[in-house]
């Protein structure tokens, strides 16, 4: 299995062996893994074109490079990709924005149970009709930003639909929603009326899953509803499901209090040292996870004291190295 900043799980344990044994052979290493030479000699392989390890004089005939500096490096090189990846995904949002306002009002698209649906209202009454046919299961994340006042009070009918009708729903928010008390206390009363909430530092979408059979997956600019995608195909449909069923594991029950993590670090910074880590500003951070610039940067001057670091690039190295976060993390 491979992470995302590209060293597998057996090049990893290898790199981890020989920075705690300096000097072993490839064979101690492979005894102390349990893995064959040949499996540890490939790992060797993979740590060298990712410049964890160089030729060395040791028993190996490799060095490890320092944890510190190797791991520095692959996040520099991994800030790189996903800057491009961004400028990407930023240049496909502008072009469903521009899909949605020229063919929203022609109905259905020519994709068999894909709607694009342009203009809030439109979302809304979608999502509407969706609730009142829901049975089984509604299953809501996000939003995922900030958005305006109205736009929250507009969805406050399908709330009530679900209440009436008694539909089990679960619902992933913000964690910024903790702050905020008029906004905690009515999701505190919708679990009392029998549904469940979770929250998380930020989150990847916003969508509302129907019965797993159709998702609305609504398009935000400037703070307010501009459009949605609706789609019924099942494989469409499934991915939403398998999303939600993983971040729903990695919530927090809006119940509980938020708990420190590895190496003490809050789920707050824990989450902040991840965004960095995919190269994200301050000013994106605070978005992400709806929360204010200053409290970001209060983040990072706490952060940079309790590791001693000089750099974010040495923050994010050192909290990799001290398993405050993990290379998994960094998605």
């Amino acid at each position: 299995m491979r992470t995302s900043l590209g060293i597998d799980s057996v090049a990893r344990s290898v790199y981890i062996a020989m920075v705690d044994r300096p000097g072993a052979k490839v064979s101690e290493l492979a005894e102390y893994l349990e893995e064959t030479e040949e499996t540890v000699r490939k790992g060797l392989e993979r740590l060298s074109a990712l410049l964890l390890v160089v030729p060395g004089d040791s028993a190996s005939g490799w060095r490890p490079v320092d944890p510190e500096v190797g791991l520095a490096a692959m996040l520099a090189r991994q800030q790189d990709e996903l800057a491009r990846h961004r400028l990407q995904v930023e240049g496909s949002r502008l072009e469903v924005t521009r899909l949605l306002s020229e063919r929203g009002r022609r109905g259905r698209a020519s994709v068999p149970d894909v709607e694009w649906l342009a203009g809030a209202d439109a979302v809304w009454q979608r999502i509407t009709s969706l609730a009142e046919e829901c049975a089984n299961e509604w299953l809501t994340v996000g939003p995922a930003e900030r958005l305006d006042a109205a736009v929250l009070d507009a969805g406050r009918p399908v709330d009530e639909v679900l209440r009436r009708r008694g539909t089990p729903a679960r619902s992933i928010v913000l964690e910024s929603v903790r702050n905020d008390p008029g906004a905690t206390e009515r999701l505190r009363r919708a679990e009392e009326c029998g549904g469940a909430v979770r929250t998380l530092p930020s989150l990847p979408v916003w969508m509302v899953l129907s019965d797993r059979r159709h998702v609305v997956v609504p398009v935000v600019g400037g703070h307010s509803v501009v459009g949605a995608m609706a789609c019924g195909v099942e494989s469409v449909t499934e991915a939403f499901a398998t999303l939600f069923a993983r971040l729903w594991k990695e919530a927090l029950p809006l119940a509980e209090a938020r708990p420190r993590t590895r190496g003490n670090l809050s789920l707050q910074e824990q989450h902040v040292l991840r965004l960095w880590a995919q190269g994200l500003t301050d000013a994106a951070a605070a978005r992400r996870m709806d929360v204010s610039l200053r409290t970001v940067r209060r983040l990072s001057e706490k952060l940079t004291d309790r590791f001693g670091a000089q750099s974010r690039f040495q923050l994010g190295a050192l909290a990799l190295a001290s398993g405050g976060i993990r290379a998994e993390d960094v998605a």
